[in-house]
């Protein structure tokens, strides 16, 4: 009786201290939306500056990891930049891309709270503090050598994995599941550094590594271990006020300097690394790519800064295919009546090493078709998705096309809460929940197979490992039998 009093107490600190926290969020979005009403966008930018503390109040779960959140978050600041670079503009959205696109933000906005609403239903009402050792207990017991040993490991394999994932068709998906296997040990990695001194060396080392492998591969693959950072930090503390500190803000301010810098040189550094081919390989040597920013960084000057900020503005934002969507259906092509939703999942049920002659969908096509803009497409070696809402509207229209997104907003909760609640060692599932999650969920843009066909896909390989792995390999990185791990516990 005693545990449940305590207990009761607990929570009831807690939830106070998120209430606290709220009104103080509620206070700055709001000042932020009051000046948000001197722009060329008054509206637009007053409802987009107060999303977020509903989706702090929908799915903030102290002492939790806030992947879903983030993923959330990230996709509202998806959908309010265009608003943003309108505003610095002092253009209105009509003016910048028609009515379709102030509509776009409209039902944009509006789909990321029926997204987030559908995940706290899936998450349940049980905290996973219940069940999970957020002090970090289970993450002592580790072994740093063994941890780096993994991390090494993981790394390599990924190199040779993500090299071949796409050219096997037929298991693609499957590939891009065990490849991230890497992530689920670097979130490990920066789960035990934030917690324990011992592991905090080998933390800053794994993060500097990636960061230099993602500059120096084809895509901007840095931001990633940036991300594992910021979520597994609004982990570290069952107290939301002690996470108001400088370290947030620093992150949050390389991630802005790298995205700045990588899109004031991605184009040369593109073209330089794939030798003139315009395909997305790399054709030189990493000595000679580690050449290339180092000059580009002695030549770096304030214009080109200011470039890659507005670059990173563009890229960020992701309205425009939606708002095209909007001008092309229903007026010159009919609702799809659910086919765009119908071909995702038959997609996933149908894997091509069973089915090899199922056609193969192409994103690019897609967006083609009812956006009216054209994009490279499978021939070039690229793909442009519309993105799940933008889909969700094609298939159903208003207000029918919330209705997939809420079930989507459900299937991640759901997700997050049962693979952090399964196995022997509880600590596992959270990184698998958190590793998938940040693969599928973060962007806006993300198109319905993949987001479909990647969760379901990563989901199988995480849960057949967590159940006949997850105690062989928790017992392998600790170095103990998997009795004194839970004399331990």
């Amino acid at each position: 009786m005693s545990h449940h009093i305590l207990a009761d107490k607990k929570n009831l600190k807690l939830g106070s201290d998120k209430q606290s926290i709220s009104y103080i969020f509620w206070g700055i979005c709001s000042v932020m939306a009051v000046i948000g009403l001197m722009t060329a966008n008054p509206v637009e930018t007053f409802c987009g500056c107060l999303i977020w503390p509903i989706l702090f109040l929908l799915l903030w779960r102290p002492g939790e990891p806030p992947v879903l959140l983030f993923a959330a978050a990230f996709q509202s600041i998806q959908v309010l930049t265009p608003v943003i670079v309108a505003d610095l503009s002092g253009k209105t959205l009509q003016q910048v891309l028609g009515d379709e696109l102030s509509m776009a933000f409209y039902l944009g906005s509006l789909a990321i709270l029926v997204l987030a609403y559908g995940m706290k239903l899936g998450m349940g009402k049980i905290a996973l503090s219940n069940f999970i050792d957020l002090e970090g207990n289970e993450s002592q017991t580790l072994r740093v050598d063994r941890l780096a040993i993994a991390y090494l490991g993981t790394l390599a394999f990924s190199t040779v994995i993500s090299s071949i994932a796409f050219s096997e068709s037929g298991l693609t998906q499957f590939l891009l599941a065990i490849d991230s296997f890497h992530w689920f040990v670097v979130f490990l990695i920066i789960w035990a550094g934030f917690r324990h001194s011992q592991f905090r060396l080998l933390a800053i080392s794994v993060t500097l590594v990636e960061i230099l492998v993602g500059l120096t591969g084809f895509f901007s693959g840095f931001k990633t271990v940036l991300f594992v950072i910021l979520i597994i930090y609004g982990g570290t503390s069952t107290r939301v006020s002690r996470l108001l500190r400088p370290q947030a803000l620093i992150l949050l301010t390389l991630i802005l300097i790298l995205t700045t810098y990588w899109q004031g040189i991605k184009g040369d550094y593109r073209s330089y690394v794939n030798a003139g081919t315009s395909t997305q390989s790399i054709q030189v040597s990493f000595s000679d790519r580690l050449a290339f920013h180092g000059l580009a960084l002695s030549k770096i000057n304030t214009e080109e800064l200011n470039v890659g900020f507005e670059s990173g503005l563009d890229r960020l934002g992701y309205l425009n295919f939606f708002a095209g969507s909007i001008k092309t259906v229903p007026s010159v092509i009919p609702h799809q009546e659910g086919r765009l939703w119908s071909e995702a999942i038959v997609h996933t049920l149908t894997p091509r090493f069973i089915f090899p002659n199922k056609p193969t969908i192409d994103d690019s096509q897609r967006t083609n078709t009812f956006t009216g803009f054209r994009v490279a497409g499978a021939a070039q070696g690229t793909s442009v998705s519309i993105g799940y809402v933008a889909e969700s509207y094609i298939d159903f229209g208003v207000p029918m096309m919330f209705v997939p997104i809420l079930a989507l907003g459900y299937f991640w909760g759901w997700l997050y809460r049962s693979l952090a609640n399964f196995g022997k060692v509880p600590l596992l599932g959270l990184a698998a929940a958190t590793t998938i999650l940040l693969n599928v969920s973060i962007t806006f843009e993300s198109s319905n197979i993949k987001i479909v066909g990647g969760a379901v896909s990563a989901f199988l390989v995480y849960l057949v490992f967590l159940y006949f792995g997850g105690g062989i390999v928790w017992q392998w990185l600790t170095g103990k039998s998997q009795k004194a791990n839970q004399k331990l516990n």
